[in-house]
């Protein structure tokens, strides 16, 4: 239980101390956190889902999740790509729900708060 309390204030930590975490944080248009969406699929069945943090910035729909993994090996960047390419259909997903609700562009992020690192990608349209 402490381990997972200081990981928690390691992240709080290295968030606010990252330009793109004081960003990610700060108030924006439309602001949410943890926000519930239901979309049904091609059958009617309904899915449920949670957004980690979305909000409006110049027009656009941010949506964003936080990943509180690390990598301590020594090529980052191919860190970010393989988990940008793992979570780029979970995102997509709730993209197209938003994209639903309203009809403006989105752009999609992972978090790393742990290493101060992001990836960053326009949603399909």
């Amino acid at each position: 239980q402490d381990a997972a309390c200081d990981k928690v204030l390691r992240a709080l930590r290295q968030t606010l101390a990252h330009d793109q975490g004081r960003w990610l944080l700060s108030a924006h248009e439309q602001a949410a956190c943890e926000l519930p969406l239901t979309m049904l699929d091609e059958h009617g069945q309904p899915h449920q889902y949670v957004i980690d943090r979305t909000f409006v910035a110049e027009g656009t729909r941010w949506i964003v999740d936080y990943k509180t993994g690390e990598h301590l090996g020594a090529d980052i960047d191919d860190f970010l790509d393989r988990e940008q390419e793992r979570y780029r259909e979970q995102l997509e997903t709730y993209a197209r729900a938003m994209q639903l609700r309203e009809g403006r562009p989105v752009k999609l992020a992972l978090y790393f708060p742990l290493m101060q690192a992001w990836r960053v990608w326009d949603a399909a349209e």
